[in-house]
């Protein structure tokens, strides 16, 4: 009994001591974190249903806690495929904050996070660094894949349904943030591959205005060629056909999508893979008419950044110097350096167009020779095949993306390559490709905290990301100069600890652009053959798909 008595008082205490926040919506209740002296509140819905008629739909008022809410569940995630099939929810519209106190107003970071729009890493990031240097860190669950993608140019699935809900979020956090510790005058986006695209994709929306302040794009960019859907509803019409929806008008599709079971849509999302890195459901330029008010992007992301006319932030893009590894599981376990080998045209990339089959087999040739010369692909030219990956994916449109925007943005914009490796990325899976760089991701295991042995380049990042955060300028006392990119191109090269030698050496330096042949290489190809995503036609364009197949080859693989 007296147990019994002293088990209800210690439960008594610690309700009583749990850190809660009244809002609008009611009483949010969170926990102290088991690794550091800081307080977490998970799944706080920002969004209503996201299923049924909704399913494709901007989204919906966040319903109103009776009572107290928990926020406890750290589990919820949006519905995406994956090799085990259906993982998630369909009403995922939940973010959750991490903060070191309720009180004192402190910069506001939100983190999103995408693996080519299609699922997410699942990782329970660690926020303890960033949040216990005074800084609050939001992480915003989105639609992913057809969920959050679909455009087919019509009321039912006008498209960047994702996209839509981060623009929720930020509102959201516009107006209960505060509650929570956090400035919401002082809000920075900060996303890592196609979240780093839709944080470019964000500052360029008008939807954006007044909701973010600063931000970081790592490893990604609006002007890579996965980064934008170059034909949505030819890919909806083909992606319908494994359904049995053959034929369908595009009113006719959504309609027909939105009721039909998501384990069955999650049964077909993995049987589609394209060599030129196109996915199969992305960010597209809308049919402004159909909203003109909530239309998130009503053009080009090029013509956007050439304009001026975009949210003007402090902005900063980075990205590793091995980042094709991102496609080092299609070279280990897939056929993809076999059928390189045998048709490079295929891989060519949706943003270049050419007038004739023979220019399109001779700037084949051209970018063949300039990454592989005379040689076969190969396991011997993996580095090649990564080379030209990486450079098409990551180092191409973030150099490019940043140029653009320093030409026409009045605030500083930066960039950095980080080249660092003292974390020996114990996590690669693939022993028969050699790991000679950071790969895709590598920067994350410093600016979130993994076990590291050598501290010196988390320390830095971490330092820098903070004072961009309070002041929009990544320059704390005493680091290395880091120029902006208005007036030259400067770039800040971070490097040292190689594995090799095992010298756990840091270094920061101003540098040029370091990879001008490669990135002056495809200048001159995008001067000649360029060609930016043009706006979803609400007709059902089945020719527009046809024409599409003979540029971009679709492989169906049965899993």
């Amino acid at each position: 009994m007296l147990l019994f008595v002293c088990l209800c008082a210690i439960a008594a205490a610690s309700a009583k001591d749990a850190p809660t926040v009244n809002i609008r919506q009611g009483v949010i209740i969170g926990s102290r974190v088991a690794d550091g002296n800081y307080i977490s509140f998970y799944g706080i819905h920002y969004g209503g249903s996201t299923s049924g008629e909704n399913r494709f739909m901007a989204p919906t008022e966040p319903p109103v806690y009776p009572g107290e809410y928990h926020a406890v569940s750290s589990d919820i995630i949006c519905a995406q495929p994956s090799p085990r099939g259906l993982i998630g929810i369909e009403d995922c519209l939940v973010l959750n904050i991490h903060t070191k106190n309720l009180t004192t107003p402190k910069p506001v970071i939100v983190w999103l996070e995408g693996e080519e729009y299609q699922s997410t890493s699942n990782i329970l990031y660690s926020f303890k660094e960033l949040v216990e240097k005074d800084v609050v860190v939001v992480s915003i669950n989105y639609r992913l894949s057809i969920f959050g993608f679909l455009c087919l140019g019509v009321p039912k699935a006008p498209g960047n349904a994702g996209l839509k809900d981060v623009i929720h979020g930020l509102k959201w956090i516009q107006s209960n943030i505060a509650a929570f510790g956090g400035d919401p005058s002082k809000v920075t986006l900060i996303g890592h591959g196609s979240g780093a695209a839709m944080v470019d994709l964000i500052t360029l929306s008008p939807l954006s205005r007044d909701l973010v302040h600063n931000a970081i794009v790592l490893s990604g960019s609006a002007l890579a060629p996965w980064a934008m859907a170059y034909d949505p509803i030819g890919y909806a019409q083909k992606f319908g056909e494994k359904l049995e929806y053959t034929g369908k008008t595009p009113t006719e599709l959504a309609k027909l999508l939105s009721t039909t079971d998501i384990n069955v849509i999650s049964s077909v999302l993995n049987e589609f893979e394209f060599y030129n890195n196109t996915p199969l459901f992305a960010p597209c330029i809308e049919n402004a008419k159909l909203n003109p008010n909530g239309t998130f992007l009503s053009d080009a992301p090029i013509n956007i950044l050439r304009s001026g006319n975009y949210t003007d932030i402090p902005y900063v893009a980075g990205f590793t110097d091995r980042e094709g590894t991102m496609r080092a599981k299609e070279a280990a376990h897939n056929n993809w350096l076999e059928v390189m080998d045998s048709s490079f045209e295929d891989f060519l990339t949706a943003d270049l167009v050419f007038k004739t089959r023979n220019d399109r087999l001779n700037v084949s040739k051209i970018i063949r020779e300039f990454y592989f010369k005379q040689r076969q692909v190969n396991m011997e030219t993996i580095e090649d095949f990564l080379d030209f990956q990486g450079d098409v994916l990551i180092l191409v449109p973030v150099t490019r993306g940043a140029i653009e925007r320093a030409l026409t943005s009045k605030s500083e914009v930066r960039m950095f390559e980080f080249a660092y490796r003292g974390a020996k990325n114990s996590d690669w899976a693939y022993p028969q490709i050699p790991l000679t760089g950071v790969r895709h991701g590598g920067i994350l295991n410093h600016l979130f905290n993994y076990d590291l042995k050598s501290n010196t380049a988390k320390t830095s990042i971490i330092d820098r990301t903070v004072h961009f955060v309070q002041t929009g300028i990544p320059q704390p006392t005493n680091s290395v100069e880091w120029r902006p990119m208005q007036n030259s191109f400067n770039l800040l090269y971070l490097s040292g600890g190689e594995v090799q030698t095992d010298i756990i050496v840091y270094k920061e330096e101003g540098l040029g652009n370091r990879n001008s042949e490669r990135t002056d290489f495809w200048h001159k190809l995008f001067n000649e053959y360029y060609q930016p995503p043009r706006p979803v036609s609400s007709a059902n364009n089945l020719l527009s798909f046809g024409i599409m197949t003979l540029i971009t080859h679709i492989v169906v693989t049965l899993f």
